[in-house]
């Protein structure tokens, strides 16, 4: 299994994950992307992944929905907790997006050898999301939400809600 995932990651052809996801599902990724072959991951129609783009996972599951724009150098991963992403979301340049995160809170054992917490994460339908911005696992971003560019959200964002700031709060309201 972990030599099937080194081989996703790094010797399938830019190209030939584009002619994938183009006659699997009628979306539309950068021969310049990094979408990782796998059967846990799926793009929904006419979703856009732009150049430089990285999508990938270990054993989590990460589903985005249709007409979705992924713009350029946007990461996109998880090790087991699932990214569900819905319809209509706008993601810009540079943005990070975590199913997991590493533990760290034991100081006699090494970093790499504590694990993961996997909580996932969901970005309900029409939601932008501003460059730079990091959503972190564990969150749930509502239905029309705005992320400010560069916020790092670390909670759920209700509905309509538009949120900035390290760590992001709610500045303001959709009308």
């Amino acid at each position: 299994m972990e030599s099937m995932r080194f081989l996703q990651r790094h010797f399938v052809p830019g190209w030939m994950a584009s002619i994938y996801f183009l006659l699997k599902s009628r979306s539309l990724v950068s021969t310049k992307a990094n979408v990782q072959l796998s059967s846990y991951i799926s793009l929904g129609k006419a979703t856009k992944v732009k150049p430089y783009a990285v999508i990938q996972t270990t054993d989590g599951r990460i589903s985005i929905g249709n007409n979705c724009a992924l713009n350029n150098f946007v990461q996109i991963a998880t090790v087991s907790g699932e990214i569900s992403i819905g319809d209509w979301v706008r993601i810009g340049p540079n943005v990070v997006i975590l199913g997991s995160s590493r533990n760290f809170g034991d100081r006699n054992t090494l970093i790499c050898e504590q694990g993961y917490t996997d909580k996932g994460l969901i970005i309900e339908d029409d939601v932008l999301i501003g460059a730079g911005a990091v959503i972190l696992s564990g969150c749930r971003i509502g239905k029309g939400a705005v992320i400010g560019a560069g916020s790092v959200v670390n909670k759920d964002v209700p509905a309509y809600s538009v949120v900035g700031g390290v760590p992001a709060r709610i500045i303001g309201e959709r009308v």
